[in-house]
């Protein structure tokens, strides 16, 4: 069974250090206002590269081959499709099971975070509850961050090609002009929404905590208007 080659390179290099004797990369307990990165644990993402790579239900991984068994075995149609089944229903479980995990790391997650919420000063410990709280129930991927976009985006492109044939050059320029302007809009909403959410975590923070976070921040908070439309 192959191993994705990363993952034990990862494990490798933490052994070789470990055993040379080489003296360990400074902790954040070292250096206390360090970013928590998840690229300073090795074995972390050595473990998420072998889960990732897995090999599913069914599945021959060797010698850069992947493939499943009907791939190898060519069995009759009704057994394939029998099989075809079992493997969907494979990957409906193993979703289950993953969203199982998750929601143990985040009780994990909880247990540890009430002890840091504990070694704060005691006057910061609610407000950076509310913090917490807030950024959790707020977090989303990347990936769930635009599928609404990127989903909306693929419906548009397609009915734009759809009706290609039938169009003339105004009519398609006038299409793509069209079709750009609602990206940019889109995408100035996905700012705003940011920018918006900035503004309410930093709204449960103290002035000076705040401005700290303005600073942790590659988007800056929108400066007020004044009356008049003036800044």
């Amino acid at each position: 069974m192959r191993v994705a080659v990363p993952a034990l390179l990862a494990v490798a290099l933490t052994s070789c250090a470990l055993l040379a004797g080489e003296p360990k990369e400074k902790s954040r307990a070292d250096e206390p206002g360090r970013a928590p990165s998840s690229e300073e644990h090795p074995e972390w993402l050595a473990a998420i590269e072998r889960l990732r790579l897995l090999p599913r239900a069914g599945e021959v991984k060797c010698a850069g081959i992947s493939a499943n068994l009907v791939s190898i075995y060519a069995p009759p149609a009704e057994a394939a499709a029998e099989i075809g089944k079992i493997e969907d229903a494979y990957d409906a479980a193993l979703v289950k099971l993953a969203a199982k995990w998750e929601q143990e790391a985040k009780a994990l997650r909880a247990e540890y975070e009430a002890k840091i919420v504990a070694a704060l000063p005691e006057a910061k410990r609610e407000s950076a509850r509310k913090v917490l709280a807030f950024s959790h129930e707020r977090w989303v991927t990347p990936n769930d961050r635009e599928a609404k976009f990127r989903k909306e985006y693929v419906e548009r492109r397609a009915a734009v090609a759809e009706s290609l044939p039938k169009l003339s050059a105004e009519e398609y320029e006038a299409a793509k002009a069209k079709m750009q302007a609602w990206v940019r809009e889109e995408r100035a909403k996905l700012r705003n929404q940011e920018e918006e959410l900035l503004k309410q975590t930093r709204d449960l923070l103290a002035p000076e905590d705040a401005a700290r976070l303005d600073g942790l921040s590659p988007r800056k908070p929108a400066e007020p208007k004044a009356e008049g439309g003036k800044k």
